[in-house]
């Protein structure tokens, strides 16, 4: 059986594109190769041969918000295209529109305000309608939020009052250890150093911290029984302001929906991006020594240690085999060796795609990518259309 990610047909790889990308030590060369098939004569053929190649599987989950899949069979515009819509075409909630009642922080209005609409929110963009023009907000079109903070001196002179009592516990503390011949000199050091830290730390100047948690959402219409869990951000613990004592931040936010590519607010993932799959080839056996250094130092995760069996010369006991070309970065670190430099053959199938999609947290990587395709398949509709109205309006 051949080892995962590689052919398991006798055609040379890059035949059915064209040619193959090779790795070199300087970087890609693409290396033209004769194609199986000619170029499809028209739109019927393309389509038949993509239907017939197209491969799509999910890799690994690392956890709910990544997702890692491989898509073969497809031209690199495709993937590219892939990947430009999962940036910036479909539609998240964020905040657009921030109405500032009392800021007397030292956090500039507008600063505030672009801070406050960078906060993700968790709402799935598909149960709300985009507004349109100078259509007037609705709870079908807008979700709202109210934050309402202040940092008085009474919650100051209360946070004082216990720095105080902790100062005395932690020399307390503090005298107890020092006093005690039976610690070392190094615990003695170690706990000087915390019982420091914990008496720098209450003398601070008292300072009330404004989250994303603060935002406190408004239900409009209906809105309260469509999302009986409630609107909130994603996370809760990114923070906007500072606030000493006497100073406050009231405020209103509106949110709505909108695309990436309008503002990278509304981008729905972290990370989205691709890369081709590696094929690697062992065209001189790899033994003992030079194994191990290809197997843990040079490309860890790729190749894995085996013992040699009656093919090989009785005096090497270990060589490396490929077991997973997923896991190769293309660092080239093994060229750096000349023996194992001429022992691997290191190519890119320039049709394998390796997709990492990182969502942001409203919605699933899965749901993004169907999401991605659906988008793509109401463009190519929308080209159709306008070459089908051009054609008819040349007649």
């Amino acid at each position: 059986m051949a080892p995962k990610g590689t052919e398991t047909d006798a055609r040379p790889i890059g035949s059915a594109t064209g040619g193959v990308y090779t790795v070199k030590e300087k970087g890609l060369e693409f290396q033209h190769m004769p194609k199986d098939l000619p170029t499809p004569k028209d739109g019927e053929e393309f389509l038949s041969r993509l239907r017939e190649d197209f491969q799509m599987k999910v890799i690994d989950r690392p956890n709910p918000n990544e997702l890692v899949f491989e898509m073969s069979g497809v031209d690199v515009s495709f993937a590219n295209a892939l990947r430009r819509i999962l940036l910036s075409d479909i539609p998240t909630v964020a905040i657009e529109h921030v109405y500032m009642w009392n800021n007397t922080s030292i956090v500039h209005d507008e600063v505030l305000a672009h801070r406050i609409g960078l906060v993700p929110l968790d709402i799935d963009a598909r149960l709300f309608d985009d507004i349109e023009g100078d259509e007037d907000p609705t709870d079908r079109n807008t979700v709202v939020f109210r934050l309402a903070v202040n940092c008085s001196k009474r919650d100051a002179e209360a946070t004082n009052t216990g720095a105080e009592a902790a100062m005395s516990d932690q020399q307390a503390v503090e005298d107890a250890i020092l006093n005690n011949p039976e610690l070392s000199e190094a615990a003695a050091e170690a706990a000087a150093s915390k019982v420091k830290e914990a008496i720098e730390t209450p003398m601070r100047p008292y300072t009330k911290h404004v989250y994303s948690r603060d935002l406190e959402w408004v239900p409009q219409g209906d809105q309260e029984t469509r999302f009986p869990d409630g609107i909130k951000p994603i996370h809760g613990d990114i923070l906007l302001a500072k606030l000493r004592p006497g100073q406050s931040i009231e405020l209103e936010a509106h949110a709505r929906r909108g695309v990436g590519k309008d503002h990278a607010k509304f981008s729905p993932v972290a990370t989205a991006c691709y890369r081709l799959l590696p094929h690697i080839e062992l065209v001189k056996p790899v033994y003992d020594d030079l194994a191990e250094e290809l197997v843990h130092l040079y490309e860890p995760g790729v190749f894995e240690l085996i013992p040699t069996d009656s093919s090989d010369s009785p005096s090497h006991k270990t060589k490396a085999r490929l077991c997973n070309p997923y896991a190769c970065t293309m660092s080239r670190n093994f060229m750096r060796n000349p023996v194992l430099k001429e022992s691997i053959k290191m190519s890119r199938i320039p049709n394998h795609f390796i997709f990492s999609v990182e969502s942001v947290g409203m919605v699933s990587p899965a749901v993004l990518v169907a999401e991605a395709l659906r988008v793509l398949q109401g463009k190519c509709e929308n080209v159709i259309a306008m070459a089908t109205e051009a054609a008819e309006h040349n007649e």
